[in-house]
């Protein structure tokens, strides 16, 4: 699996970030043989910003923590962690080191258990969301003069996008494949920003659902009382592993 890790990081295209370091870990630390490895760091950089992945071979995501900083000393944007399944179990936001804004905790399904508000490091607020008065189903629905963000025509353009411009060659690279399940938010000029993953399967799935999410064609931004909005999106991608 190392070994096609490295094939894949040698032969992977930009989009909007390079992989500037991997770090293979045993069970004495950091390693330069492939064979004691049972982890591996990755270190990516995007304009302003770095983000360090931390992995199990084979296996989902743990860690992704992002930084202002190429030592990776300051702790300053996403903050993602999941459990040993792939599911998403925490998400949240540094500023210069210290929690800011909403915090996210999340159970194997992917329900919000508890929300917690930061400002400048400083817990200022718990919410239990099942404490919270749940809106009327009503209030949810389109009204007239409001439309939901959508790619060209709707979901049968966007499904063809997915399907022309997916590797599925990558599951060749992959240990058993799975189903990764990718957020993103389609802001107000219609681009796909914020991806991360609700869902982690192992890294060489993860990159590739992350990366035609991120290199997709603009959208129709979201209408709400007459004006653009952002919408909040997950799309989940399968990936079959062929048996040889």
């Amino acid at each position: 699996m190392v070994t096609l890790l490295l094939i894949y990081l040698a032969g992977s295209p930009a989009f909007a970030q390079q992989i500037v370091n991997l770090v293979l870990v045993g069970d004495k630390g950091i390693t330069e043989n492939i064979k004691e490895a049972h982890s591996f760091v990755i270190v990516k950089q995007y304009p302003g910003a770095f983000q360090r992945l931390d992995y199990k071979i084979g296996a989902p995501l743990e860690r992704l923590r992002t930084y202002s900083d190429s030592n990776l000393a300051v702790l300053n944007g996403p903050f993602y962690e999941y459990s040993f399944k792939g599911a998403l179990t925490v998400s949240g936001e540094y500023i210069n080191n210290l929690k800011e804004k909403k915090w996210f905790y999340y159970n194997d399904t992917g329900k919000v258990i508890l929300e917690q508000h930061y400002e400048h490091g400083v817990l200022i607020e718990t919410v239990n969301p099942d404490t919270v008065k749940k809106k009327d189903p009503t209030e949810s629905k389109i009204k007239d003069g409001e439309t939901e963000a959508h790619y060209k025509k709707g979901d049968r353009d966007w499904i063809d996008y997915l399907r022309k411009n997916l590797d599925v060659n990558v599951s060749l690279k992959s240990v058993k494949g799975g189903q990764v399940r990718v957020g993103f938010t389609v802001n107000t000029a219609g681009k796909c920003v914020d991806v991360y993953l609700r869902r982690s399967v192992e890294f060489v799935l993860d990159e590739e659902a992350i990366r035609i999410i991120e290199n997709s064609p603009t959208w129709e931004p979201a209408i709400q009382d007459g004006r653009k909005v952002n919408a909040y999106r997950v799309q989940p991608l399968t990936f079959v592993k062929e048996e040889n």
